[in-house]
């Protein structure tokens, strides 16, 4: 035995240290609008077999925050690890270098450390004006937001939004999403093949709208009551403010929505069965990508994340959309796997933000961020810490119209989420003055029910919460 042992060890060494010293690879999928409706997250109604697998093997954060429930700034604010305010970044038109020319963004510095960066797919907002091609090392491809290129049939093809739920009995790669993967792929291979490190975002685009996916994700709800299962969580919070509200502009001018007043309950029924089946659309692509990951034999040394941008309501609080600072919208998936922590797989219950991708992954990688990151590395949560500050803050600014243009903004909404609470303060940007407020207890129920702000018995509490919020404030 002895004998046999010594050389096997010998022969073992070389490749351990080559391992030790490799750079390790990220794959890091972003998904539109996903709340957590998934399986790995107790939603009975979502069928996601992919990333529920991929939650057995992953760390799962069961509360993890946006900064901002939009596209645009949510992923400005990730990918250059400051908050929205501090980019100056808090509408979908805004570029972060604008005000901040010299900031390096994640797929940036992972560039300039020899690794391959590629874009495939929405990973910046998807407008043109908030591209950002400095932060990869080819062009990246699908990332326009193109509503022509949102359908696949030729009647929704003309450019401006027509159904807001598209079934089409296509292969996935007659979706932009099917593409999307197949793109990823062949990038996949070809990294592999040429043995270099990289740094891989893959950027879906649905859930979002328009709800469009090939027939037979929509025949997995076949028969199964999607409707909400309590009608009292349809309604607005009691007490609520109005700044708080929208009058979903996002899902108005759809061919078939009406332009004011509500739905009915079968119009309700089917937008949230489209919904769920474009999250099992999007699981099926999420699968075939960590496949061939696998099969490549570079998972082994391969950073995956996969995390939603921003929640959405689904007609909850009398809401359809993102856009707010509830809890629905601010609430997002986070799955880490980590290959040198992949023996301990574990729900992680403390309250992290998107903002945090930036320094783990850095970490994670061991490289040196090149500008003070506001968020904090989750390594010590990987490793099993528990000392961790709880919190999570998340802004949005009023009117509604103030998302195109932030110049039209006249309000703004700070929101701090504890372990029992969320506290929003409503600023008037002209003076600066606090105007209105919300307090919610959050129940298991994850939906806020009855503002308890200016109650008496609550009076410590939200001192305590304004005073967070104001020191965030004057932070940024």
């Amino acid at each position: 035995m002895r004998t046999l042992f010594l050389p096997l060890l010998a022969l073992s060494l070389p490749y351990w240290a080559n391992a030790q010293q490799e750079k390790k690879n990220v794959l890091f999928i972003f998904i539109d609008d996903l709340r957590p409706a998934l399986g790995c997250y107790g939603d009975s109604l979502a069928i996601t077999p992919h990333l529920d697998a991929f939650a057995d093997k992953s760390f799962l954060f069961e509360r993890a925050y946006c900064q901002q429930a939009v596209s645009g700034p949510s992923r400005a604010s990730l990918l250059t690890g400051l908050r929205p305010d501090e980019i100056g970044v808090t509408d979908l038109e805004t570029h972060f270098r604008s005000s901040h020319p010299d900031l390096v963004t994640l797929p940036q510095l992972f560039k300039n450390n020899g690794y391959a960066s590629i874009g495939i797919g929405k990973v910046f907002h998807g407008s043109r004006r908030t591209q950002d091609t400095i932060s990869w090392s080819a062009p990246p491809l699908y990332n326009l937001s193109i509503k022509k290129e949102e359908y696949t049939l030729p009647e929704n093809r003309h450019g401006k939004k027509a159904a807001s739920i598209e079934i089409a009995d296509r292969p996935d790669t007659d979706f932009r999403d099917g593409q999307v993967t197949e793109e990823a792929l062949r990038r996949l291979d070809s990294l592999a093949s040429r043995q270099q490190p990289f740094f891989l975002a893959v950027g879906y685009i649905k859930p979002h709208l328009p709800f469009s996916m090939p027939q037979r994700f929509w025949n997995l709800y076949k028969g199964r009551d999607l409707s909400i299962p309590d009608p009292q969580t349809e309604e607005r919070p009691r007490g609520a403010v109005s700044l708080a509200f929208h009058d979903w502009q996002e899902l108005r001018g759809y061919t078939d929505i009406p332009a004011e007043g509500g739905l009915s309950p079968t119009q309700k029924e089917e937008l949230r069965k489209a919904y769920y089946a474009c999250v099992s659309f999007i699981d099926e692509q999420v699968g075939v990508l960590l496949a061939r990951l696998k099969a490549l034999g570079i998972d082994r040394n391969t950073v995956i994340v996969v995390a939603g941008d921003n929640g959405f309501h689904l007609n909850e609080q009398d809401l359809w959309g993102k856009s707010t600072n509830f809890e629905l919208d601010c609430a997002v998936p986070l799955l880490i796997y980590s290959p040198e922590h992949r023996q301990r797989p574990r729900r992680i219950p403390q309250i992290v933000e998107l903002l945090d991708l930036y320094p783990t992954l850095t970490d994670l990688c061991g490289l040196t961020p090149a500008h003070k990151l506001s968020g904090r590395s989750l390594r010590p949560l990987l490793e099993g810490g528990e000392a961790w500050d709880n919190r999570a803050f998340s802004q949005f600014p009023r009117p509604y119209a103030a998302i195109s243009n932030a110049k039209r903004q006249t309000h703004m909404g700070y929101t701090v989420r504890t372990p029992e609470w969320r506290y929003t303060a409503w600023y008037d940007l002209t003076t600066q003055r606090l105007r209105s407020a919300e307090l919610y207890r959050m129940t298991d129920t994850g939906i806020e029910r009855e503002n308890l702000s200016s109650s008496p018995a609550y009076e410590r509490i939200e001192r305590e919460l304004r005073s967070m919020i104001e020191d965030y404030r004057k932070q940024h």
